[in-house]
């Protein structure tokens, strides 16, 4: 058939153009097919807490999902201008409309056929591997995972079918609006010199600033998602506004500035871009902002796992932690270790601690002010404990007065020297860590322990009263769960203080909690890896296709200009000066994004009980680092197709 045998040349000889969005999709569907392999995995939702995590894993793929579908819309726009010009010959030549539709038609059948058996090949080739991470990743028992899924490959192969009628829909609607003739002339016609626009170029410099001001003084809090929600959009509709406006600004002024301008190098840069500045403006932000994404995906996730084992000790700072309302008597003992004598399970050294119930509230200034009703803006949970407990379970001999207490919390928090409480001043004398400090209730309120001269000061605080007791277990880890869960449902019950406030008898268990968070700081790890790639991929690809497009654009002036003298070392040159004008503002723009997204990332955080700000920041110096070194890679690849489509 000879419109099949045209599309097929046509591919042919324009791999610079079709193979990267060929190799990109197959990428994407290898992996969606693994995401949706594990999501309609029945041995992994067998796994504890399995369920929970392939709804956190369907979170990850809608979202994949979506990105895959706005990046193929993207990159086929820029593929069929680039194709038009070949269509124009054809149309020339005598083919109708209704031909060019169909070669359309075949071309884009043969991509979707061609990145759907690649994108399963690679697909199978790396679930195995993808399974046996995961396993590792999140301390599982037995997973069995199938090299092929038949399930993942239909709803997979379909979702790509899907998009690719869609992008059919679109190329023939645009080849149905256009006189054939004009697509000969579409390829090669120049764009007028864009205007720079201060307003926009002003309204995008206030939405980022104000952006970064709502992300630096957001508060932990049950708020902080819609925050940070708002923070996000004004940056995505800032760095958008900043790079189209701001950068045609930018350049005007640099051919202003005679002593940069008039220099071969300079001229020949700035004067190229200029003129295509709006569309280049948008593909920059556009890699800004996936390096952005990319960035805040991985740090986010990876600084959550790192931080597993400090959380669960927050939660658990022994093995079995359980406190009472009443005091924890031999009774409860003897059931302690009974159960552990049926589970052969050793019970250590018991840890005995009297504190008063929470006080929940705010820090404001150096006053504790106590919310009357926890709610959205509550960030914090305070403890009173007799300074005897203190010396009991530190082995120290510390004395206060009256008006002084000692204060442990988590890093970050309170640091003045004074605090006021309920209308009482007292001296605050700081210490780094309480091995007894833990999370009540297992909430996400940042709790605050303070040591006072002794139950009356206390009471003062706050006149409830918790039994807390904690001590360390060993034995077979099967054998430790059974007897967590065994003592657990002995001990746990809810008792109704009155109708508003529940007064909770609690236990938890180390195993049960390291499960927990496995399963949960692992799985979003995963997902963060993964959207990552997809990030970067898409960078990778948006990078190409604007070299491509700029090398096409600047071919025919770059020959002109060789023909009256600029010699190819000349060229070389020209165009590195062109690329790096530009280039690394996106790279600059993820970096200050992710900066400012920071002290919001912390925030969020701590809703899932991570409050070392210093790890946050350590990892994400490193990954802007890491990603920083590919970004040059990527840029020094691109650069080179540049120069060869110009040489050509």
């Amino acid at each position: 058939m000879l419109k099949l045998k045209l599309a097929r040349q046509t591919i042919g000889k324009n791999l610079q153009l079709y193979l990267p969005f060929l190799l990109a999709n197959a990428v994407l569907v290898g992996i969606n097919y693994i995401f949706f392999s594990m999501t309609t995995n029945r041995s992994l939702e067998r796994q504890n807490y399995g369920s929970g995590l392939i709804q956190l894993m369907n979170i990850g793929l809608v979202f994949t999902l979506a990105i895959t579908f706005f990046f193929m819309i993207y990159i086929n726009g820029i593929v069929s201008r680039r194709r038009n010009h070949e269509l124009g010959l054809y149309s020339i030549l005598g083919m109708t409309r209704s031909d060019l539709g169909k070669m359309i038609f075949f071309i884009d059948a043969i991509m979707f056929a061609a990145s759907s058996v690649l994108g399963l090949v690679f697909g199978a080739t790396f679930v195995k591997f993808v399974g046996l991470g995961l396993k590792k990743l999140l301390d599982m028992g037995r997973f069995d995972v199938p090299v092929f899924s038949s399930v993942a490959a239909i709803i997979c192969v379909g979702y790509f079918a899907a998009v690719y009628f869609i992008l059919l829909l679109g190329d023939l609607w645009r080849l149905r609006s256009v006189n054939p003739l004009d697509l000969w002339k579409a390829t090669n016609k120049r764009e007028k010199e864009p205007r720079g626009s201060w307003i926009f170029g002003i309204a995008g410099v206030v939405a980022l600033c104000t952006g970064y001001a709502i992300a630096v003084r957001m508060k932990a809090s049950m708020d902080a998602v819609t925050s940070f929600m708002l923070a996000v959009i004004l940056v995505v509709i800032g760095t958008y506004l900043v790079f189209i406006a701001f950068s045609i600004i930018f350049l005007k002024m640099l051919r202003k500035n005679k002593n940069f301008y008039y220099k071969r190098n300079h001229f020949i840069s700035v004067s190229g871009m200029i003129y295509r500045m709006k569309q280049n403006g948008a593909s920059l932000a556009s890699i800004c902002l996936l390096l952005t994404t990319a960035l805040v995906a991985i740090v986010t996730t990876g600084t959550l796992r790192l931080s597993q084992e400090a959380t669960v000790r927050l939660y658990n700072p022994y093995d079995v932690v359980m406190t009472k309302k009443t005091p924890i008597s031999h009774a409860d003992k003897m059931t302690i270790q009974s159960k552990a004598k049926d589970n052969h399970v050793t019970v250590g050294k018991y840890v005995n601690m009297t504190m008063t119930g929470p006080i929940y509230g705010n820090f404001s200034g150096s006053a504790y002010s106590v919310s009357k009703t926890v709610d959205m803006s509550t960030e914090n949970q305070l403890f009173a404990v007799p300074v005897a407990d203190y010396n009991r379970i530190q082995k120290q001999n510390v004395h206060l007065a009256k008006d002084e207490i000692l204060m442990c919390s988590s890093k970050g928090g309170y640091d003045k020297n004074r605090l006021t409480i309920k209308g009482k001043t007292y001296k605050v004398r700081h210490i780094d860590s309480f091995d007894f400090y833990f999370d009540y209730q297992r909430t996400i309120f940042k709790p605050i322990f303070v040591f006072a001269k002794d139950r009356k000061v206390c009471e003062q605080i706050s006149g409830k009263w918790l039994y807390a007791m904690g001590y360390d277990i060993s034995g077979k880890k099967s054998d430790l769960k059974r007897y967590a869960a065994g003592l657990g449902d002995k001990f746990t019950a809810v008792v109704k203080k009155n109708s508003q406030e529940p007064y909770m008898d609690s236990f938890t268990d180390r195993p049960s909690v390291s499960d927990l968070f496995n399963q949960l700081f692992g799985g979003l790890l995963f997902i963060g890896i993964f959207v990552s790639i997809v990030m970067l991929i898409a960078t990778v690809v948006v990078m190409y296709y604007k070299q491509v497009s700029e090398g096409y654009a600047d071919r025919d002036r770059f020959k002109t200009m060789q023909q009256v003298g600029l010699s190819r070392e000349e060229t070389k040159s020209a165009i590195n000066s062109q690329v790096l004008t530009v280039f690394m503002l996106p790279i600059i723009g993820a970096a200050v994004n992710v900066g400012f997204a920071i002290p919001a990332i912390q925030k969020m955080l701590v809703l899932l009980s991570m409050y070392d700000k210093l790890l946050l920041v350590k990892f994400g110096i490193v990954s802007l680092a890491v990603t920083f070194l590919g970004y040059v890679a990527v840029y020094k690849l691109t650069t080179n197709v540049y120069e060869n489509i110009v040489n050509r």
